[in-house]
């Protein structure tokens, strides 16, 4: 069965069709995204899809699963596309003054001239019924509230309060959003913050679901339809009517699955170049930093692909004042409504220039060409690089060489320089804005010479100026600029959720319920890998479930082998290849080790890091000192009072990992691969 992978981009929208059993890339498309189409940027998704079939490569009958990643979420957020929201508190009578200070949001602003407004009721817990409810929110609605936030103090503990509003919501036709969906932290005020913000997109997602499920039926495609979310989980598209934030930063995520599913690597920083602005982030271990989303200075619970964002994009225009270059972008062919010289073939040189405001209120001095005949076009970051000859053939964003030299040379006669002189000061500058967001998150997540991955249409472009920059090797991804619809159709269902727990028993309950969700999504039982890791900040757990198994129809991921591994491993472990050992592997996993020496004499030092690296090559633990130790049999018991250190199981296809101490003493079944206990232990 075909899987397709749609990105809704903000620019255009890029539709993937992957063959399972190959791993082969068999049709791409791409449209301009419908921002203001009736059915909204569904119209254009569906536009892909069926340019897509129209290939001819494959029939609507073959497709097993679709799977959507977008930035609309966020684009709603910027641009103020959301709906005035209705805050429903609930607390304890004896703590009611405290539940309505930390509940009474006074305003959430969103972007740069975008406030959400708010409205505010309150409700003793001991007075929650079905009509007090319904009076209260039939009071937030005549105030102007056209969505709700439920937010009940401590319904991490116990969501009945906001159950049952939420219920009653419903049957009022009314669009909510309760805090306990949306995480099992404590924490009311962000909570409840989230929850404000996913209400207020609400009805714009809940309309774009309903058309994109009415179009899937009308193209005959009755496959599962999913989105990937912004920590990279793969969930029904249903989640993304009822709790659309999460899906916030879901087009980078894509992007960077897409990298590493095609080229898996250890550290990197990937630098993925749209027509309008490039998100730059970090692979950290195999796998992409996540961080909690901040909407503007606003904390939130939601978490996502960590990225710095830059307006600078393969189409940025740049300014000329006072006879210099003053600056590149944020304003970019696409918002100006022009074409790239470099792909206008209808242009006909001589060309002069002018400058513009692309839009009303605009910097007016962003530069455009017109030709012999006065058609106006675009003179872009990727004309810059064409008139440089920078772009082989093979780059999508390669176009006419000597029409790109002419419209720059028209430019820069004016100020006695040459078209390559120009050229260069106009990819300058824009390099000069994305080093400082690429040299903070190298010192922030202390990486040392990592690749530089570049990803979409533009990657050519930019990625190896800023890499040669940065004295960093390149590598642009294969389809860059399609990645983010590869990596939509490629990642494996996933799931991310936050707990609170108080014991090794609740603690396997939740595990088991994560690993059982994501089985009724279509996983194949005996494949999930699941990966428990404390959050000490927030005295809770992050339980993470993977689909791993490469023969399923719905977990489509390249399997590496033992030299790719060992590869991986040595980069990880910081040591030289010759100086890995492998230690244990299954079908799923692979245990690396090594011995690092340090000092002299009495100073001397040894250590031994491990590293476990999954089929898929991700980096799954990772120790700088430990022991690991195979066993086989049909159960093993955790130590009841380890020391110190680190621990992680594998058990047939499931990994639980604790990156701190366990104290509990579970039996946990093992599969026939033996379970596998790895870290700096008391007793085994």
């Amino acid at each position: 069965m075909i899987r397709i992978g749609i990105d809704v981009g903000g620019t255009f929208t890029k539709a993937a069709a992957v063959d399972p059993r190959s791993g082969e890339l068999i049709a791409r498309a791409a449209v301009p995204t419908t921002h203001r189409a009736e059915q909204g940027v569904a119209a254009g998704a569906i536009a892909a899809l069926r340019a897509l079939l129209a290939t001819g490569r494959f029939t609507a009958e073959e497709v097993g699963l679709v799977t959507f990643s977008t930035t609309q979420a966020v684009n709603a957020l910027l641009e103020g596309d959301v709906v005035p929201v209705g805050i429903l508190a609930i607390g304890p009578r004896r703590e009611r003054r405290q539940t309505q200070r930390r509940t009474r949001l006074e305003r959430i602003e969103l972007a740069p001239g975008h406030t959400l407004q708010l409205h505010h009721a309150y409700l003793d817990r001991e007075e929650c019924s079905e009509q007090s409810i319904e009076r209260a929110l039939r009071g937030l609605v005549a105030a102007g509230a056209r969505a709700v936030a439920i937010s009940a103090a401590y319904a991490v503990e116990d969501a009945q309060p906001e159950e049952l509003a939420l219920a009653v919501a419903g049957k009022l036709g009314l669009p909510a959003t309760a805090g306990h969906q949306l995480t099992g932290l404590y924490g009311l005020e962000v909570r409840t913050l989230t929850a404000a913000v996913n209400a207020s997109i609400l009805p714009r997602m809940q309309e774009t679901t309903a058309w994109v499920r009415s179009a899937l039926a009308e193209a005959g495609i009755a496959a599962p339809a999913m989105v990937l979310t912004g920590d990279l989980s793969v969930v029904p598209i249903d989640q993304l009517a009822t709790l659309p934030a999460a899906s916030m930063l879901s087009g980078p995520a894509a992007s960077v699955a897409g990298a590493l599913r095609t080229r898996p690597t250890v550290d990197a920083l990937f630098v993925e170049v749209g027509g309008t602005s490039t998100n730059i982030g970090v692979i950290r271990d195999g796998r992409p930093a996540l961080r909690y989303v901040r909407i503007m200075q606003h904390p939130t619970c939601l978490r996502s692909v960590d990225v710095h964002v830059a307006g600078i994009g393969g189409g940025s225009l740049f300014r000329i004042e006072r006879g210099r270059v003053s600056g590149v972008g944020p304003r970019s062919a696409h918002i100006a409504g022009l074409p790239y010289v470099s792909f206008a073939t209808e242009l006909e040189p001589p060309f002069t220039w002018e400058t513009i405001a692309p839009q009303e209120g605009d910097d007016p001095h962003y530069v455009v060409v017109r030709d012999a005949r006065g058609q106006r076009a675009a003179l872009t970051l990727t004309d810059a690089a064409n008139a440089l000859g920078l772009l082989p053939p093979s780059d999508y964003a390669y176009g006419d060489r000597e029409r790109a030299r002419a419209a720059f040379q028209a430019v820069a006669q004016s100020f006695g320089c040459n078209a390559d002189q120009l050229a260069r000061e106009v990819l300058a500058r824009a390099i000069d804005a994305l080093i400082p967001l690429a040299q903070g998150l190298l010192r922030e997540y202390g990486l040392h010479q990592p690749q530089l991955i570049g990803l979409g249409g533009g990657a050519g472009v930019i990625a190896p100026l800023l890499a040669e920059r940065l004295g960093l090797d390149v590598v642009i991804a294969p389809h860059a600029e399609v990645i983010a619809a590869v990596g939509a159709a490629t990642t494996p269902l996933s799931l991310i959720e936050e707990v609170h727990v108080r014991s090794g028993s609740e603690l396997l309950a939740a595990v088991e319920r994560v690993e059982q969700r994501l089985i009724a999504y279509g996983a194949v039982s005996g494949s999930v890998q699941v990966v428990v890791e404390p959050i000490p900040e927030r005295q809770a757990s992050r339980i993470r479930a993977l689909a791993l198994d490469a023969a399923a129809p719905l977990s489509l991921t390249a399997v590496v082998d033992r030299e790719t591994a060992q590869r991986l491993a040595a980069r990880a472990l910081g040591v030289a290849e010759e100086d890995v050992r492998l230690q244990f592997e299954n079908p799923y996993y692979r245990v690396f080790t090594a011995v690092v020496r340090s000092g002299i004499g009495p100073l001397r030092r040894e250590r031994r890091p491990i590293v476990v690296i999954d089929c898929h090559g991700a980096i799954c633990f990772h120790a700088l000192d430990g022991s690991c130790r195979a066993l086989d049999g049909k159960s093993a018991s955790w130590p009841r009072q380890p020391a110190h250190g680190c621990a992680c199981a594998i058990i047939g296809s499931r990994c639980l990992l604790f990156d701190r101490p366990v104290g509990f003493d579970q039996e946990l079944p093992c599969g026939e691969a033996g379970c596998l206990l790895v870290g700096q232990l008391a007793r085994l």
